[in-house]
């Protein structure tokens, strides 16, 4: 007899190719501002009691800055954030760019669901079923309102406007069903 384990996932499942990239760029960040958060706070705390008000007049002695200091503090952070927009730009272009030889599939949003229609005239709703290995397109509209596709295994999110016609991919690496939801805007 098999006993139900709860399993705490930071992230969902990854069923993409592009899914190790994206989780590996969003711990970088975290773990970045995760640090930033810990050493400033961590200053604050050391310099308030450091510096705290005294009995009577004393006034702590002055201290002359360093230009040196305020440079490196000033310049890290700096590279930090362009290598985290460069880091961030490609992996936009690389999800942006599709594959010539990518599935085409379309997406029509409809208010509560999404109906992915496949080149062989199946149908899906809120579900998706693709090949392994292969690239997929998607073709995406909304019919009505404003949507969100988001499918969280595939690492895809995509705000949808009537009138207007997207496109994104991926490639599964697991032979999982892909669940859509959608996040309306009316």
């Amino acid at each position: 007899m098999q006993q139900n384990q709860t399993i705490v996932r930071f992230w969902p499942e990854q069923a993409s190719s592009l899914a190790v990239d994206v989780d590996l760029f969003y711990a970088a960040m975290i773990a970045v501002s995760l640090f930033f958060t810990v050493l400033i706070a961590g200053l604050v705390l050391y310099f308030s009691v450091k510096y705290r008000r005294r009995e009577g007049d004393y006034r702590p002695p002055h201290v002359e800055t360093s230009k040196k200091l305020e440079l490196l503090w000033t310049i890290i952070p700096l590279f930090l954030v362009i290598g985290m927009f460069v880091w961030g730009a490609e992996l936009y272009i690389s999800k942006t760019y599709v594959p010539d030889n990518a599935l085409n599939i379309d997406v029509t949003g409809k208010q509560w669901m999404f109906k992915f229609q496949h080149p062989n005239g199946r149908h899906e709703i809120n579900a998706l079923h693709v090949p392994l290995g292969q690239p997929i397109r998607l073709t995406i509209a909304s019919e009505d309102v404003i949507h969100s596709l988001y499918i969280p295994d595939f690492r895809i999110k995509k705000d949808l406007v009537p009138g207007r016609y997207l496109t994104t991919w991926f490639q599964a690496t697991k032979s999982e069903i892909g669940r859509a939801s959608c996040r309306e805007r009316v």
